[in-house]
């Protein structure tokens, strides 16, 4: 059996990982896709986790799937190899700054002209338009900007601190990939556009918001506080806590959606239905006092007693191990997991029982092991198409294979344009 996209061909001009996520998705889904590198190779080839000169483990998990082509795009020389392999593609996937558009001529407009019928997906960091337009954009930078990392909230010394996944890209790639197909379904040629910033504000959709009507100068007065605490000097620490002080009522006593210390690690309690938290109240054999009439969680007598509650929950937990409170909230239908570090969580039992591991062997890397596709299909089944491809394996393949002749392609590698050329090479 095809996968769901079994025939469609795609091109990936991109690097890193937002829209290299895309590619790996469409080739799960059993797209033909082929990775457009610079000769010197993808730069997470180099500063991803590298273990071996322009292999890296990041490239490997992102990448899978694909076959690889050098073509240095800055090169005139280039051009009819790259307008060749525009023409066989039926969808264009691009990551790239304003400029550099424009520098290699690999705009919407300039691709249209080339394969008018062709799928053209444009991601920047930031959106077409803005005084960033024109900037290069990471998870870390659209994180900052979007205030993605003010609501992870981890910070040191005052200040935050990047934290992984990388959530930006994960879900552009897997926005992208979506619109892609919808695309697909719609039939005919036309523009998509993502960006990490249009990402990041989705994301945040439950609480990058504004009612004013309900919530009248709440927003006003928590920006009036930002500005005072920056005009003398605040930390970002106490920055935060100005944020999240403001709704510290509404977030008192939660002991239902949180982790907890055990007696020898962390687990995670997932209790959001009044019927799951009752559950977890007799499981712990706690009564919560918001539950008695005419309980107020507004006085400073209420919101202590809260406090109380919260201790008292927090304190019980850590008497046991996880294991046992797994146990223990299992005979009680609690959603409980233990809290696990990756390396633990690739052989859990739940994780191998499902298949949801793929081992790829890489001709360079060796066996590896890898998420496998997230979504399952059975008539059209979903499957990780190889191993991601060393650097420019496929130059001279692909290129015969989008119509060049042997003699332009062997043109192009001797004079040093296309085909690999590792750094340091």
């Amino acid at each position: 059996m095809s996968g769901a996209l079994h025939g469609v061909k795609v091109l990936e001009i991109a690097q890193v990982m937002a829209i290299p996520i895309t590619g790996m998705l469409l080739s799960d889904l059993g797209a033909n896709v082929v990775k457009l590198e610079p000769p010197w190779g993808d730069a997470s080839r180099y500063t991803m986790q590298p273990v071996l000169p322009g292999e890296s483990k990041s490239f490997a998990v992102l990448n899978r799937g694909k076959r690889s082509v050098g073509l240095d795009l800055s090169d005139e020389r280039t051009r009819p190899a790259l307008e060749a392999l525009v023409r066989w593609a039926d969808v264009a996937l691009v990551s790239a700054k304003s400029s550099d558009l424009r520098t290699f001529r690999i705009s919407y407009q300039d691709l249209k002209a080339i394969n008018g019928d062709a799928i053209y997906l444009e991601h920047s960091g930031y959106g077409r338009k803005g005084p960033l337009a024109d900037q290069g954009g990471y998870d870390l930078t659209a994180g900052g900007l979007s205030g993605m990392m003010a609501l992870i909230g981890k910070e040191r010394n005052g200040t935050p601190i990047y934290t992984q996944p990388a959530i930006l890209d994960l879900t552009t790639g897997v926005l992208s990939a979506m619109a892609v197909c919808a695309a697909l379904y719609a039939g005919g040629g036309q523009r998509l556009e993502t960006s990490l910033l249009s990402t990041a504000m989705f994301a945040q959709a439950n609480v990058a918001h504004d009612f004013p009507a309900v919530e009248p100068n709440f927003r006003e007065r928590f920006l009036a506080d930002l500005a005072q605490a920056r005009k003398r000097g605040a930390d970002y620490a106490e920055q935060q806590s100005l944020r999240f002080g403001s709704v510290r009522r509404q977030a008192a006593g939660n002991i239902y959606y949180r982790y907890f210390k055990t007696k020898d690690s962390v687990i995670s309690i997932g209790c959001l239905s009044p019927d799951l938290q009752q559950r977890f109240r007799e499981a712990l054999g706690l009564e919560d006092p918001r539950t008695e009439p005419g309980f107020d969680l507004q006085t400073e007598e209420g919101f202590e007693r809260m406090k109380r509650f919260v201790k008292d929950a927090e304190s019980m937990m850590q008497s046991k191990t996880t294991d046992e409170w797994l146990e223990h909230l299992l005979e009680h239908r609690v959603p409980a997991t233990p809290v696990l570090f990756p390396e633990e969580a690739i052989d859990h039992e739940q994780v191998t029982a499902n298949d949801y591991m793929v081992e790829l062997m890489h001709e360079v890397l060796g066996p590896y092991r890898t998420g496998a596709p997230a979504v399952r299909m059975d008539r059209t089944p979903t499957e990780a198409q190889g191993p991601a491809p060393p650097l420019a394996r496929h130059t001279e393949e692909v290129l015969r294979e989008v119509g060049l002749s042997d003699a332009d392609v062997s043109t192009l590698i001797e004079g040093g344009v296309a085909g690999p050329k590792p750094r340091g090479g």
